[in-house]
């Protein structure tokens, strides 16, 4: 039905001329339909087998071929240079007239709107297809074409003219992984990213402190369990995976989690791996050569067509053979546009297979007597690479947690779904993986699980569920604490919300009778406010926080001590200074202090290394503390601040044991600047009449100023140098 009405839709797009010409290849009208009597033939007809496959046969067979191998790849969206330079692979040069002829005969359907979504009617006329060819040379965006599964099903079975050796292994030591490497890496960036998402660059690349973070995460940059050869950059691939697939969606310049539950909740992990092998031809920012090392932006990508030529080429191997992962890189060098002719020393098409293909459970491996590996299809890649028609059966084992007295989960691997990889996900936190991977029980982790709509009976099922042992008793009761805090969670309509200046303040008030539920230590919120008597209350102003905050902030003179004014500062200044300071006492008089009313109320705050090292980990930039400096004091950050946070990135600070000349007139100093006997042994120079002299050629200034009879002399010794007549 989906593709019922998408073809309807993009059909309606075509200007009447081109629809009457595609009409004619497909269904052959022999009289002058209207418009939409037409279209009606022309679904009718693409869902009629018998008159696809006339006219797949009527087309050259390039074309039978590519759709073919659509059908193989199980997916029905592709970029015309993908299927281009595939079908360069096969020999034909010109690969963009076998798809030319799929559009004109409407097998093929060009992507005008995503699939599933209803076109705006206005923009629809507004870019009507006139001409195929013209559509099709277009360079922004790519040209992407639709194939619908039903027609390509059809040119299931023609043959393809590959060939390539393959080695027979009587006896082989069979190496198979379970599939899950990616997808629990998958869950683990996007547990991290709900805390602080990814940002990027204009040109695409990640930003440093991302970057970083990529590069060093030790759950994501660890080597892969399972795989044959070394993955450059496995937390690279993992955040290009998880965007591709949709895990991470982009929202301006920054990459957030999507609907990892959603859309892992009741999908097999078969099922799960599909998605995963479609997504490779949408990773461009990661290549299993240079990693995240990649060349400028704009640079052709032609992993896309390879990934896809390596899973047929690999389909072809029969089930009593293997084949070596070098043999399939040399097949595609030497054919694929982009490397033919340039032979590089490996386009790391034999790490993708061993590192990543056999990391998904698509590929079985063994050694040959040499001990070089050799890959085959496995049951759930044959199904997968279109080589089986039936989804292979993937044992699972429900008792596979093992629940800690110390909050730790131990998951062995063997047992763990798709399913079960998003609740753990979503209430602990995720410290190792390997063959028995670890998690953690933490109040954030279960406030999240509840958010995201569990509860506690939902959490404590699912861990018995799947528990190898009953939860203990610590266990139990931490998760009824958590839980109970956030179920104690109220909503008022209205109320008014008190702040004292001490915790001993609104303990008293509350003692004198004020009827109001404690927030904080310090906040107090009176349902009605029909119930205050305001006189027992000095009030110190009201806040309207649709405004710009008002200025309430001192800086002291050492820079990183700061002071609120409490009758101007409002409810959000705490949590706002609580990122980057901590409370302080007030600082005891100096000569440079503020002199302020002995009545004024104030609360400090101090800025230290420690604070500013959260600030950077909990994701504050240098530019939020400069707006937050002049929008709370009028100020721009302090040098001392600024320095505290810039700390860790500053580059390293040199102390020299040098000596300082003084001289008393700066036109002397100008003059032994420039002086070519002087100029060369003075280092620097620090003022109008000041000089910086390295300590191994003092001896050398003496001599020339001497030389110019100028009088020398080091403090606290004797004349040096004493000018002549």
């Amino acid at each position: 039905m989906v593709w019922d009405t998408h073809t309807r839709h993009t059909l309606n797009r075509y200007d009447e001329a081109l629809l009457r010409q595609v009409a004619h290849n497909l269904c052959k009208p022999r009289n002058q339909w209207p418009v939409h009597e037409l279209i009606d033939r022309m679904c009718a007809g693409l869902t009629n087998a018998a008159m696809v496959d006339r006219r797949l046969k009527e087309l050259p067979v390039a074309c039978r071929q590519i759709m073919a191998i659509i059908h193989q790849s199980r997916q029905a969206r592709w970029s015309i240079s993908v299927l281009v330079e595939t079908l360069a692979m096969l020999g034909h040069d010109d690969g963009l007239a076998p798809v030319t002829a799929l559009l004109q005969s409407g097998l093929l359907l060009p992507e005008l709107a995503p699939l599933g979504t209803d076109p705006d009617e206005r923009s629809a006329a507004r870019s009507r297809v006139k001409n195929i060819e013209s559509w099709l040379t277009r360079s922004d965006p790519i040209p992407v074409v639709l194939a619908p599964p039903t027609i390509a099903k059809r040119a299931h079975g023609e043959p393809l003219p590959i060939e390539f050796a393959t080695e027979a292994n009587d006896n082989p030591r069979i190496f198979e992984a379970d599939g899950l490497e990616w997808p629990m890496r998958l869950a683990v960036l996007w547990q991290q990213t709900l805390a602080a998402p990814l940002r990027k660059t204009q040109q695409g690349g990640f930003f440093k402190r991302d970057h970083e973070r990529l590069r060093g995460d030790p759950l994501l940059c660890a080597a892969p369990t399972e795989a044959l050869a070394e993955v450059p950059d496995p937390g690279f691939f993992t955040a290009a995976l998880a965007e591709a697939t949709g895990l991470l969606r982009a929202e301006g310049a920054e990459l957030h989690p999507g609907d990892l539950p959603g859309s892992w909740q009741s999908s097999p992990l078969p099922t799960l791996l599909v998605g995963l092998w479609n997504a490779l031809a949408r990773v461009s920012q990661w290549s299993p050569v240079a990693g995240a090392d990649l060349p400028e932006a704009g640079a052709a990508n032609p992993y896309a067509s390879a990934y896809l030529m390596a899973g047929v080429l690999i389909a072809q191997v029969r089930d009593d053979a293997w084949v070596s992962p070098n043999t399939i890189e040399e097949w595609i060098v030497t054919r694929h546009p982009f490397w033919r002719g340039r032979k590089p020393a490996s386009i790391g098409i034999a790490t993708f297979l061993l590192g990543v293909a056999h990391t998904m459970r698509l590929l079985q491996a063994t050694k040959n007597a040499e001990g070089a590996w050799l890959v085959r299809p496995s049951p759930l890649g044959r199904w997968l690479l279109g080589g089986a028609d039936q989804q292979p059966v993937v044992a699972t084992f429900k008792q596979t947690l093992l629940v800690q007295p110390n909050l730790e989960i131990l998951a062995y691997r063997q047992g763990l779904t798709p399913e079960l990889l998003a609740r753990l996900s979503k209430i602990a936190t995720w410290k190792t993986l390997g063959a028995a991977c670890t998690l953690r029980l933490e109040p954030t982790s279960v406030y999240r699980a509840l958010e995201m709509g569990e509860s506690l009976p939902s959490v404590t099922q699912m861990l018995e569920g799947h528990g190898m042992k009953a939860i203990p008793t610590a266990v139990l009761d931490s998760l009824k604490t958590w839980s109970n805090k956030r179920d104690r969670i109220r909503i008022y309509p209205a109320g008014a919300i008190f702040e004292f200046a001490s915790p001993a303040e609104m303990n008293d008030a509350i003692a004198r009778g004020l009827q109001a539920i404690r927030l904080t230590d310090r906040l107090a919120i009176v349902p009605g406010e029909n119930e205050i008597d305001y006189k027992h209350f000095r009030l110190m102003g009201t806040r309207d926080y649709m405004l710009p905050p008002e200025k309430c902030v001192e800086i002291e003179p050492d820079g990183v001590t700061l002071s609120v004014d409490l009758s101007r500062s409002d409810l959000l200044l705490d949590t706002e200074m609580q990122r980057f300071a901590e409370p302080t006492v007030a600082p005891a008089p100096t000569s440079t202090s503020i002199v302020r009313p002995a009545a004024q109320a104030r609360r400090y705050y101090r800025v230290t290394p420690a604070t500013m090292l959260t600030a950077r980990q909990q994701g504050v930039t240098l530019s939020y503390l400069e707006h937050w400096f002049v929008q709370r004091s009028g100020y721009s950050i302090p040098a001392a601040a600024q320095l505290l946070f810039a700390g860790p990135e500053s580059p390293t600070a040199t102390l020299k044991h040098q000596f300082v000349l003084h001289v008393n007139d700066a036109r002397l100093a100008d003059g032994l600047q420039q002086w070519p006997r002087t100029r060369d042994i003075i280092t620097a120079r620090l003022g109008p009449t000041v000089l910086v002299i390295d300590e191994a050629n003092i001896t050398a200034l003496a001599d020339r100023l001497k030389e110019a009879n100028i009088a020398f002399e080091i403090a606290g010794q004797a004349t040096a140098s004493e000018p002549e007549g």
